[in-house]
């Protein structure tokens, strides 16, 4: 059973660039409250001229905003790659990308709809993140969920609580994890 404030979270958010790929919203709102929602992120990141990693600002349901991972879910029948493809396109534009080769699987993260102790909260779903780190380049352009997108020094991080989701516990492992 969901709680009113679930009810109210927007169910497409979690889906851009699925199109008819999709289930309805009334199916998909059962789903999610009974079943884990498999997910990618990714972290972009530059070598160039100094490392980066590149974060959107986006809302987190909450009634705030953060600096996030690019991702969402996996729909039906799409690969990992596709998907984290389809999430960096709608995220920041046609015009961004990401290296293939550079690629590489840096942790795997549990989001709970409650709050608890140590542990990544998304208030509208139970969600797996399969969380990526990969070299990227062109030139963003915030839209869909993104709010805003900025490079950001790995040594000059936001703060925790600047962070969305608890997302600043799957950078650090992401970051630990790029070579």
């Amino acid at each position: 059973m969901l709680s009113t404030a679930q009810e109210k979270i927007p169910l497409t958010k979690d889906i851009v660039g699925a199109g008819d790929r999709w289930i309805p919203d009334a199916e998909y709102a059962a789903i999610r409250a009974r079943v884990p929602i498999v997910c990618v992120d990714l972290l972009p990141v530059t070598r160039s001229p100094v490392r980066k990693v590149g974060l959107i600002r986006r809302d987190t349901y909450d009634g705030g905003q953060g600096w996030c991972l690019v991702g969402g879910a996996i729909i039906l029948d799409e690969s990992i790659g596709e998907a984290l493809a389809r999430h960096l396109r709608t995220t920041l534009g046609p015009r961004f990308h990401f290296f293939q080769e550079t690629l590489s699987l840096g942790s795997v993260a549990e989001y709970f709809r409650d709050r608890r102790p140590q542990a990544l909260h998304d208030p509208r779903k139970h969600a797996v993140a399969l969380s990526h780190v990969a070299e990227c380049a062109g030139v963003p352009q915030p839209t869909g969920e993104a709010l805003d997108f900025r490079w950001f020094r790995v040594d000059a991080l936001p703060s925790a609580r600047e962070f969305g989701f608890g997302q600043d516990r799957v950078v650090s492992k992401l970051l630990s994890s790029w070579r």
